[in-house]
């Protein structure tokens, strides 16, 4: 299985969403935000995972272990730094979802949850409004830059356990996919 995105389309995704220098600044700034938020948006996350019976059961035994895991995450979000070891950890983020069963929608929905979970906080604890919007835009392109590699391993994930089931080489896998449907 591939087991990595290639820096450079790392590089050309994080230009697409738009992450710039001032939104690392950004970013950084909310550190005290997510030290002081972060546990609580974790815990209603697990709260809202546990509602579900599809995700219920993935969780289930290891819901404080995994808190601590997604407290980490938060944190990791916000410390600045965007580079091959960020790339690398998303990667294995994506991998460990598709390893234990968690199919792509409910990841799409909690980082959902997450996203707005994020801007409330920001909005709660940033007064000036256009401060606030600043931070949670920067807020936002993190998390969707998150996604984007999350999406990637799954898609890379189902592509090579195709090649593997069928036979067939990768490449002739991915030229199909792309033969436009009439």
């Amino acid at each position: 299985m591939t087991t990595e995105l290639p820096a450079v389309l790392f590089e050309r995704l994080k230009d697409f969403v738009g992450l710039t220098a001032t939104d690392v600044q950004n970013l950084v700034a909310l550190k005290p935000l997510i030290d002081k938020q972060g546990p609580e948006i974790t815990l209603r996350f697990y709260e809202r995972l546990a509602e579900v019976p599809e995700t219920a059961k993935l969780i289930e035994g290891r819901v404080d272990r995994l808190r601590e895991t997604h407290v980490a995450w938060l944190r990791s979000l916000v410390a600045g730094s965007y580079d091959a070891d960020y790339l690398a950890s998303r990667w294995r983020i994506g991998l460990a979802h598709v390893r234990v069963g968690l199919e792509p929608h409910w990841v799409e929905g909690v980082m959902s949850f997450i996203r707005t979970s994020g801007v409330e906080a920001i909005g709660a604890e940033i007064a000036d409004a256009e401060s606030a919007a600043r931070h949670a835009a920067s807020f936002l392109k993190a998390c969707d830059l998150d996604m984007l590699i999350i999406n990637l391993s799954y898609a890379e994930d189902r592509l090579d356990r195709l090649a593997t089931f069928t036979g067939m080489k990768r490449g002739l896998i991915e030229n199909i996919i792309r033969i436009p449907k009439k």
